[in-house]
Formats: C-alpha cells, structure tokens, sequence
C-alpha cells in the first residue's frame, strides 16, 4: 500500500480508499505521436508535479506505470514527453487513481519578448511570468537546465513555462511559474489562461496580455462554447505575438468537465481567481467549485481561508455543468512547509556523493540536515530504497527534512538502477545491466521513456534506469543515457 508522508496526508485521507499498485512513470519518446480518445468513465486531476513515487501531482500520488505521459497540443495531438517537477499536467484516473492517461500542458511556449530582473518577470506570449522563490506562496520556480535562475534567461529565447494562473486587478491575470525551460519551437507555439473580455462580434478574448483574434480557429471540443472565465489552451503560428496587435489563433481547445465522471472523485488544484462567499463557491484553473458541502481535513483552516490568489486542491465530483461538488478541500503552500516540505521522492538512491548530493527518481537530492529514519541505520548509500521528504528549490534539488529507508516490494516498488548496458536483443527488447549491487535483466516496452539514449545502440552505453523488478527482470519504465 502506499505510505503517505505529512505533507500528504490531509489530500490523501479524502482521496485515496483503495491499494495502489506498481507506482510509475515514463512514456517512449520512439513513440507516434497520436491523439486523444476521451474516455468519459474515468475521473480527471489537474495541478502541479510535486514528486514522483509513482506520480505526485500536488500531493497526490497517482500510478501511472502502465501509461506514456504526453505532451498535448492544443490540436489534441499528443507527443510522448518527460515528466519533470513543476510541470503543469491534467491526469485521467479511475476510482482507485490509477491512471490512464497523462497529458503535460504548459500555460506558455513561445518568445521571451521581456526580461524584468527587478519585478522578477519574464513576458512570454503576452503573458507576464512571475517566477516565484517562496514555497508559502506556492510551488517554487524550477529552472530546467541549462538555466539555473532568471539571470540565465534572455529576450529572443524560445521557452515552456508552467505554472499558476493567478488574477489581479482589472480582470486580468499573470502566470506564477512552476517551471521554466529552453525549448525549441515546433510546429506553432502555445498559450493557455482563463479568458476575459470576450467580443462575439469581434471575435476575440483576452489571455492576460494577450489580445486573441479567434475567427479563423478551431473551436475543440466540437460543441463547446467560449465564455468568460473557461480555461483554455490556444495554438498560434510561431513568432507572430505583437504588442497591441491581436494574433490570430489556429485552434482553441476549451476545458470542458462536464462529461468527467459524476461518481468518482475527481481533482483540480492552482490558485483561486475568484471567491463568491454569498454562494460559497469559488473558481480554480477555470473550474467552478461549490464549497457547501466541504469539508477541510487541516486544523483550523475553513472557508474563510479561500482567498484570491491561495493555493488549493478541490477534491469532488463534477455535475452535468462541469460544476466540482467538493467533498475536501485542502490549503497548499505555507501548511506544506509548516508540516515538513511541499515535495516527496519515493525510488533508489544513485549516483551518491554524499549526504548533501545524490539523486532519486533522477532528482538531486540534498539530505545534509534532514533526519533519517531508524530504518536507514544511519548511513545512505547506492541502491538503498528510500522515501524522501523536503522542499523544493529553484534549481530543481530537494532539500530533505526527513528520509525513510523503505522495502523493495517486487513487481510493486520504482527501483533504479545504473551501470552498463550488454547482450542487448533488439528483438526481445532487453539487455543486461551491470549495476554497483546487482545485475538486471532489463527488459523494455512501448511504455519506456527513452532519454538520450535509442535502443539501436544501447550496447557498451552507460544507462540510468527506472522501473519496477519481478526477480532480477527490471521492466523499465524510463531508460536515460548517462555516457559511454
């Protein structure tokens, strides 16, 4: 069963009434790229990655072993894609939150037109990106390589920002990262918020900054409506933002929860726009939540809590409106840190240097003032499973305050492994792996990520790998080259 640390008990409590098994995560990136099937019996979870163990998503854990993640267009086309902390994703899960599919929605991709080093903001498709360094306000800004701070980034780059989207004055709205990273322009860039001053004769509506002409666009999906205050995600032609000028969209997709399921809880996590208290219900990542009926599992904390602006996940079932009917509603951010972190690893620890420098699950870890379980004897080292608890900072390493030493549960428990890569058969898809305390039979599937590595020359490369093990077979999940 999966144990849950402090920091997510208070969602788990009210989410999670069954075992889940075979904690995961990856997806190919050999894979074809396709598009999506809604299956309408399942439930959904929007928000942050906050850990891996298999998948956390603002506290929740998800098993998303048997699944490839993807990166979603707003087209609906999909392309395999790594899973990353900070990431924004929306989860489709069933009751037992197992999921089924895994999509990765920045809320921008495109040029950087500003560089703010004073506010502390970047412009990016109109939008104005706060990066964020106080983990009390919510997920911090992880910057993915080669950036390690804002001072890295400069106008002209072309960049993938996630994050919250937040309201201020005057209708309009900004994002507060969670993740900003170097990308190299596709097919057209991207941008997603809430909308506002929407013109039907016009045909245009506003995300944040950015003025939208959407008269030549696909509207997805068929059927939907654009109003005030939906979510949306926007494809535009690559370079085209202006400022003042009005870019024409080529497809808007809207978030639309009215076909989620009505009887299995879903989940919905960010920041809250707005806050009607006469109605008691508020509004969340363009989703409308009623309050009335829930129930807030932290001491102290209750309606009165739910401001502009806080950081929350609604836990509920959606009714034929696309209405959340929330049954738990739990309080993010400074309630994380106050009980011991806002991030959580659970997998093998590699690469160890020393108590302030290993990684789990392909995060750096710094344990230097954490405390260690009396399952850990004391001592860390390579290949020793551990559970890992802390705070995450802007250069993507988490600061431990505590680590468990946990079981190896076969065919259940994420296990890594690194060393060379030998005997590799192309067609049955395995090779052996020679580790520092094992030797694996790896075995891979159209389910494994592969990251700077192709199957075609695995032979003699070292390779970092992640999976779950059933005797000395590990099926990965994700395969990540490391050298020669």
């Amino acid at each position: 069963m999966h144990r849950f640390s402090p920091l997510l008990t208070f969602v788990a409590a009210t989410t999670i009434t069954a075992v889940l098994v075979a904690c995961g995560g990856g997806s190919s990136t050999s894979a074809t790229p396709g598009t999506i099937t809604a299956d309408t019996s399942f439930s959904s979870m929007s928000g942050t990655v906050t850990g891996f163990g298999s998948l956390i998503v603002d506290g929740v854990r998800i098993d998303n072993h048997a699944v490839l993640a993807d990166s979603m267009d707003a087209d609906g086309t999909t392309q395999p894609t790594e899973l990353k902390l900070g990431q924004h994703v929306e989860v489709q899960h069933d009751a037992n939150l197992v999921a089924t599919a895994v999509h990765v929605m920045a809320e921008a991709q495109g040029i950087v037109a500003k560089v703010d080093s004073t506010a502390g903001t970047i412009v990016v498709d109109g939008q104005t990106v706060m990066v964020n360094t106080d983990p009390t306000a919510g997920p911090v800004t992880v910057f993915g390589a080669p950036y390690t701070g804002l001072a890295d980034i400069k106008p002209g780059d072309h960049v993938e920002v996630h994050g919250l989207i937040k309201a201020v004055a005057g209708g309009d709205s900004v994002i507060q990262a969670t993740r900003i990273e170097p990308t190299t322009p596709g097919v057209h860039d991207r941008v997603a918020g809430v909308v506002a001053a929407l013109s039907t004769s016009a045909k245009t509506f506003k995300l944040g900054g950015l003025l939208i002409d959407y008269s030549a666009a696909s509207i997805l999906p068929n059927g939907a409506t654009l109003a005030n205050g939906v979510e949306v995600h926007v494809a535009i032609p690559l370079g085209t933002v202006t400022s003042g000028v009005a870019v024409k969209a080529t497809v808007v997709r809207i978030s639309d929860h009215s076909k989620d399921s009505h009887t299995h809880p879903s989940e919905v996590g960010g920041a809250i726009a707005s806050v009607d208290t006469a109605a008691k219900t508020f509004t969340v990542a363009g989703v409308t939540v009623d309050a009335t009926a829930a129930n807030y599992p932290q001491n102290g904390r209750g309606f009165a809590d739910l401001k502009v602006g806080t950081y929350i996940v609604a836990t509920g079932t959606y009714d034929a409106g696309g209405v959340l009917k929330a049954t738990s509603i739990v309080v993010r951010g400074a309630d994380d840190v106050q009980t011991n972190g806002n991030s959580e690893l659970h997998g093998t620890i590699l690469n160890y240097v020393s108590l302030a420098n290993f990684t789990v699950r392909d995060v750096t870890v710094d344990a230097s003032a954490s405390k260690l379980g009396a399952s850990c004897g004391g001592t860390l080292a390579n290949g020793v499973q551990v559970g890992v608890v802390g705070t995450l900072s802007t250069t993507g390493v988490v600061k431990a305050t505590s680590i468990s030493c946990e079981s190896e549960v076969d065919g259940q428990s994420i296990v890594g492994g690194s060393g060379v890569a030998s005997a590799v058969d192309s067609t049955g898809k395995t090779f052996t792996l020679t580790a520092e305390t094992k030797t694996y039979t790896v075995k891979w599937t159209s389910t494994t990520l592969f990251v700077h590595a192709d199957p075609s020359t695995l032979a003699g490369k070292r390779v970092a790998v992640e999976g779950t093990v059933s005797g000395t077979t590990l099926t990965a999940t994700k395969i990540v080259g490391t050298g020669h």
